[in-house]
């Protein structure tokens, strides 16, 4: 692994678990074990390798969600997928994301609230990376994919759910299940489904 990407993973995890203004360079050099030199070769200050760990995690989080959601064929498999997936992470047994401390952006955001900071236009990015994402799984499907509204409203709904769920689950310090229920995810998708693939696509078994 290259000095600059070791700092970053140092980095990332250190912020992630305690914050950002928590954790000072000194911890971030004690940690990785460069030197202070090297560390500001690759960035020249705190807020620029802040931005770093940002675009380090968005690309880490949406290739593992978008691996977890690449099977489904259908709206409520997308939706069952998703948040199935959230309570893995919740649960500390999504290798990839690491121990779960709530979002990392989410915390962040809240750690530098003017929308026009670097750092919070990342913040802002990630989560439309994330929309976009579930936008387009669902507009790939059968049932949504000429019906681009629907779509975008189930996404933002799907997406609304998906940072509750995050958010009450770091407040909570635990998982919430009620979003596992096929019964009830039928009931939130269905209604941005056209009536004759309802019953045919939507069977809880």
């Amino acid at each position: 692994m290259d000095k600059r990407t070791h700092i970053i993973n140092t980095a990332l995890t250190a912020f992630y678990q305690k914050g950002i203004h928590a954790v000072g360079i000194n911890e971030i050099l004690k940690e990785s074990g460069v030197a202070k030199k090297t560390l500001y070769n690759h960035f020249v200050s705190k807020d620029e390798l802040i931005c770093a760990c940002l675009e380090a995690r968005n690309k880490r989080f949406n290739h593992w969600l978008n691996d977890r959601l690449k099977n489904c064929d259908t709206p409520f498999e997308i939706a069952s997928a998703l948040f199935g997936s959230l309570s893995i992470w919740i649960d500390n047994k999504a290798i990839e994301l690491g121990d779960f401390n709530g979002c990392f952006f989410i915390n962040t955001a809240a750690e530098f609230p003017h929308s026009d900071h670097p750092i919070a236009i990342l913040c802002s990015a990630h989560k439309k990376a994330v929309l976009q994402l579930l936008f387009d799984k669902l507009s790939q499907t059968t049932q949504l994919k000429s019906k681009s509204e629907k779509a975008k409203q189930l996404a933002q709904l799907l997406m609304t759910l998906k940072e509750g769920m995050i958010c009450q689950a770091r407040v909570m310090h635990s998982s919430n299940q009620l979003l596992q229920d096929p019964l009830l995810l039928r009931q939130l998708v269905q209604s941005y489904i056209p009536k004759p693939l309802q019953d045919a696509d939507f069977s809880v078994s």
